[in-house]
């Protein structure tokens, strides 16, 4: 079941206009999970700022260009091995910051960040 409900996040140059937030297809969440991505020309650390099903904000000192096609290995907490997401294309930078859309990735690792953003959901109600 697809959310409308949005997470208040920074805003970043490139990101959808101003309004259209509340038609995003997934619910974006801060988190801070560390991240290992690599690409044909570029392979680095960084750690997420906000995280949905569909994609995610990175923050890292490593240049990276939008357009880049990347790999990533999500460290999540609590679980032993990373999210592994095959393909995921840079769609904006803005000074140490990029965000990526999930393009593709296995049923799997899928399920498991299914699982742990359903966790921070509801544990983003609790806080509320």
């Amino acid at each position: 079941m697809e959310s409308r409900l949005t997470c208040p996040t920074n805003r970043h140059e490139g990101d959808a206009p101003e309004g259209a937030a509340d038609h995003r297809k997934f619910q974006r969440f801060s988190d801070n999970s560390q991240v290992k991505f690599s690409g044909e020309t570029v392979k680095g650390n960084g750690r997420l700022d906000n995280l949905s099903l569909g994609g995610a904000a990175i923050l890292s000192d490593i240049n990276i260009s939008r357009g880049d096609y990347l790999s990533l290995a999500i460290a999540l907490p609590n679980q032993n091995d990373t999210v592994e997401i095959e393909l995921a294309p840079v769609r904006w930078v803005k000074d140490n910051t990029f965000g990526v859309e999930f393009i593709r990735i296995a049923s799997g690792p899928q399920q498991r960040l299914k699982e742990y953003l359903e966790m921070l959901k509801l544990t983003s109600r609790s806080a509320a």
